[in-house]
This record gives structure tokens, C-alpha cells and sequence, in this order.
């Protein structure tokens, strides 16, 4: 930096005043590169906006007027929902079935038929104070299909919760517990059916290590334990054990047996509750499709009215981004107002909304060529849009969608989820998915998937925004250079003034002598 030296000839003058005002007009190109560069942001983020709303409706509504879980609900009702209640998808078809259940799925499970501690127990901190257990043992266990073991497991310091976890960890379909208050130990599969036993078995001695173990925790006889296969004899069975079981029922005279309660044939998904006799019938729940088709209907007029309050929004072209000195002179609910109005309108009559919304319109209101009878659009089942000051909203005639349906159950089905070859051909929603993903990906050109610019470098607003920072980082070296010169210069006048002031002084000297 160069050494400032005016003022020193006397002269009175306010260098940085005049260098400030010498570089006030060449800045105001920086600051109109920083307007029009933040106007760039703030429509990169209208555009982001945009984006998500777009897609929200995309992807959390459309999406599911393709699926015909969303376009052809059923309904179920039981004759007695206490032996068996039922759900229905759309692949049921609309039938009453019969169920005689003859057996109901069961988990196998063995508990202490006593409390395990032992007559003047110290504590539960250790198997051998709590049950008398010490030393290693050895437990095999099986859940069915896999068998795991505790292998030479050394109980030494070992308390029975840490019994517990060892089980449990062994990632087999078998998980202990140890229940303080009852003072017993459990062990439960954790799947029904006849397949999934449990079984336990030891290769210790008798009245050693695992036999021990087993005794001690009060399972039952440990010779039941490791010689039978569950199901056994109740005679020889463990104490307290249930042996796991399979459902079985008849349902429209066909026997079907499965290891859960719950099993879905046909489309219908049975809940087997007890022993009995019941019937379920399956129909169509026109009052769920009706209150579906509102759900999109507020979802379409809802993102509708977004895109064109962008498309609508008032410019103010004479409201600029503030600069930074035009801040400092304003107070910041003025400046609030000012930013409000620089920010509105940046999307304006935007093309890429503009021929959405067009398309939004065209996509509902077009007829689905292939179909033929009565109901072949939205408005044949009573979607029809207001008027066009509305900007495409559309409205629902409650009594005649319910007609439509009573006389076609499968016609929302037709209407909004059709596959065809084309957007003729396809049903509306196949339709909106298509142009709502070919307009998010003009946006994505135009200004990517964030607001941000530091992951954004392929866009065309993020290249403009970028080429601006360029600009203004090579004007502002400019400025830098040009404000130095004028000091320079300034400072050389002083110089000379000095120098001049020295001379006439000297001068005056001379004379006067």
C-alpha cells in the first residue's frame, strides 16, 4: 500500500472524501453486478421451491393413483369376528367365504414351574449363590431348524441375567428371560407353528453342569429334557412347556394349514382369533374410493395454486436487491418491505411452469382412448375443472363419482391407472407422473435440485451465478488498483505543493533580507 502524505502542504483539501467520491461511480458497477447476481440466487431458490413441490405431489400422490390398492379398496366383514376378522386388498375379489378353524397357531415355550432361588440365598449377583450352579456347562439348544451351544460356558461370576443374554445372543429363534418378581426363568420361540420346537439338551453328567443347570432352573425332569423331542407325553413333558403348533382351518372347504395366525390367500388376509365357525365378505368400499379421489383432488388444486402464484406474482422492477450501503441507511422493516418486493415475481409467466400447468390441464381433462361404455375421462365420473380464471382447479360431483362406481367398481381403476403404450392410452395418473417428471427435469437444467450453489456447478443459473462471482472478483481488483492510483496521484500533488510552499517561503526569505 502506498504512503499517504497529503495534508502536509497545508492545503486543506479531504483526500479520502474526494477519492471516495472519484470511486462512487466506477463501484456502482460492482453493485450492479451484485444485484443482478442475488437476483440470480433468489430465483435459483423460487426454482428449488418449485422442485419440491413438484415432486412432493410426484411422488407422495400420483404415485399412488397408479397402485390399485389406492384406486379399488375393499372392505371385509366377519360373521364373528371372535374366531376370525379379515383384510382385503385390491387382488380380492368381491366374495363371501367360509372358515371352520379346527386349530390355532401356537408358539412353543418352557418355564421354572417354581421359584429358582435357592432356600437362603444371599443374592442373584452369581448363579452359585442364587441357584447352587458352578463351574462350565454345556447346553445345546435347538429352535427347529438350527441348532447353536453354549459350549464350556464358565458360570464363575456369572449371574442368571448373564445366563439370559448368552442365550440370546446365540441368534437362534429362542430368547430367554428371567422375570425378578415371579423369580422364574422362561424360554420362548419366537415363531408359531409345529416346525418351530425348542428344544434343550446337555452332554454334562448327571447332577453336573448343564443337567444341573437345567434342574436348578426348574424346566423340568432333566431326562425329559434331553432324551425326548417335543412334542412329548405330558406325562414326561418339561414343566410348564408348550409345544408350538400349526393352524389349521378350512376355508371354502379347502384345509389349509400354516404356522401363523395370520395368512393371506387370495388377496384376503385371514386373522384366526379361536376354535369356531365364521364367514367374510369381501366388498367393494366405494366410500374409502370416494374419499381417496377428494385426497387427490386437494393435493392437485393444492400444488396447482402454487405453481401459478408463481406464475402470477407481481414484478417490481424498479425494487432491486439492496446494496449494503443502502442498507445501513434504512431501518430493517423497511428494508423487510424493500426485499419482499425484490423477490417477487422472479418466476413470472415462467415457460417451464407455464406449459406444466397446461399440461396438468390436458393430462385430466383428455378422454382415455381404448375405453369404451360410459365412463372414459374425469369428468365422465364427476373431476371436472372450474373456470379459467381459476387457473385449472378442479372439483368433485360427489353423486356422480359414487355412481360410477356402484356401476364399475374397476373405473377409477381405468381412469386414473391404465397402462398404455401413450399419454392417450394411459390412464391420468400415468399421465401427471410423466409430465410432472419431464418438467422437474427442465428445472434441474435450469437450476439444479438445491438453492445452493456450492454443489451446483452443471446448471444454467449456477454457471451464470458463478461467472458473476468471476466478474466481480476481476472488477474488484480493478477498483482496488484504480482506488490506489487516485492516492498515488493525490499524494504526489501534496508532494509538489510542499515542495512548492518550501520554495516560496525561501523566496520570501531572500527578499526580505
Amino acid at each position: 500500500m502506498a504512503i499517504r502524505t497529503y495534508g502536509l502542504s497545508g492545503s486543506g483539501m479531504d483526500v479520502d472524501q474526494m477519492v471516495k467520491d472519484l470511486m462512487k461511480a466506477q463501484r456502482t458497477r460492482y453493485d450492479t453486478m451484485v444485484q443482478k447476481k442475488t437476483q440470480l440466487e433468489w430465483k435459483k431458490a423460487d426454482y428449488n421451491s418449485m422442485y419440491t413441490t413438484i415432486n412432493d405431489f410426484r411422488n407422495n400422490t400420483v404415485f399412488n393413483y397408479k397402485m390399485q390398492g389406492t384406486l379399488m379398496p375393499k372392505k371385509t366383514l366377519s360373521s364373528n369376528e371372535q374366531v376370525a376378522s379379515a383384510t382385503a386388498n385390491a387382488d380380492a375379489v368381491n366374495f363371501t367365504h367360509s372358515i371352520e378353524v379346527t386349530s390355532i397357531a401356537q408358539s412353543a415355550s418352557m418355564s421354572s414351574n417354581a421359584s429358582i432361588s435357592k432356600a437362603g440365598s444371599p443374592g442373584k449377583t452369581n448363579l452359585q449363590d442364587h441357584i447352587g450352579v458352578s463351574g462350565t456347562i454345556n447346553l445345546t439348544f435347538n429352535d427347529g431348524t438350527t441348532t447353536k451351544s453354549l459350549s464350556n460356558y464358565d458360570t464363575t461370576g456369572k449371574s442368571v441375567y448373564d445366563l439370559v443374554s448368552e442365550i440370546n445372543n446365540l441368534g437362534l429363534n429362542v430368547k430367554a428371560s428371567y422375570d425378578n418378581t415371579l423369580d422364574r426363568f422362561f424360554l420362548y420361540s419366537t415363531k408359531s407353528g409345529e416346525s418351530n420346537q425348542i428344544t434343550v439338551s446337555t452332554a454334562d453328567a448327571d447332577d453336573t453342569g448343564g443337567r444341573l443347570l437345567m434342574e436348578n432352573l426348574k424346566l423340568g425332569d432333566a431326562e425329559s429334557l434331553t432324551t425326548k423331542t417335543p412334542p412329548v407325553a405330558p406325562e414326561v413333558a418339561p414343566n410348564n412347556f408348550t409345544s408350538g403348533k400349526d393352524a389349521v382351518a378350512k376355508i371354502d372347504g379347502a384345509t389349509i394349514t400354516q404356522s401363523n395366525n395370520s395368512f393371506t390367500i387370495s388377496g384376503v388376509t385371514y386373522t384366526l382369533k379361536q376354535l369356531g365357525t365364521s364367514s367374510v365378505t369381501v366388498s367393494s368400499d366405494n366410500d374409502k374410493a370416494v374419499a381417496a379421489v377428494k385426497s387427490f383432488i386437494e393435493a392437485y388444486n393444492s400444488t396447482l395454486s402454487k405453481i401459478n402464484g408463481e406464475i402470477n406474482e407481481t414484478y417490481y422492477k424498479d425494487f432491486l436487491p439492496l446494496t449494503t450501503e443502502q442498507k445501513k441507511e434504512m431501518k430493517e422493516a423497511d428494508i423487510k418491505v424493500w426485499e419482499d418486493k425484490a423477490k417477487s415475481g422472479l418466476l413470472r409467466r415462467n415457460p417451464i411452469l407455464q406449459d406444466l400447468v397446461s399440461k396438468m390441464r390436458n393430462d385430466l381433462a383428455n378422454p382415455i382412448s381404448g375405453l369404451t361404455g360410459k365412463y372414459t375421462s374425469a369428468s365422465s365420473i364427476g373431476i371436472t375443472t372450474g373456470s379459467y380464471t381459476e387457473g385449472g382447479k378442479i372439483y368433485l360431483d360427489e353423486t356422480k363419482l359414487k355412481a360410477a362406481l356402484e356401476a364399475d367398481p374397476e373405473v377409477l381403476n381405468k381412469i386414473f391407472g391404465s397402462k398404455g403404450d401413450n399419454s392417450s392410452t394411459s390412464g391420468i395418473a400415468t399421465r401427471l407422473y410423466d409430465t410432472l417428471k419431464a418438467s422437474s427435469d427442465k428445472i434441474v437444467t435450469e437450476a439444479g435440485i438445491t438453492a445452493a450453489t456450492a454443489t451446483d456447478t452443471k446448471s444454467n443459473l449456477a454457471k451464470l451465478i458463478k461467472d458473476y462471482d468471476e466478474r466481480m472478483y476481476d472488477l474488484n481488483d480493478r477498483l482496488a488498483m484504480m482506488e490506489d492510483r487516485y492516492y498515488k496521484q493525490f499524494d504526489a500533488m501534496e508532494t509538489a505543493l510542499q515542495k512548492l510552499s518550501q520554495q516560496s517561503t525561501w523566496l520570501a526569505q531572500q527578499f526580505s533580507s
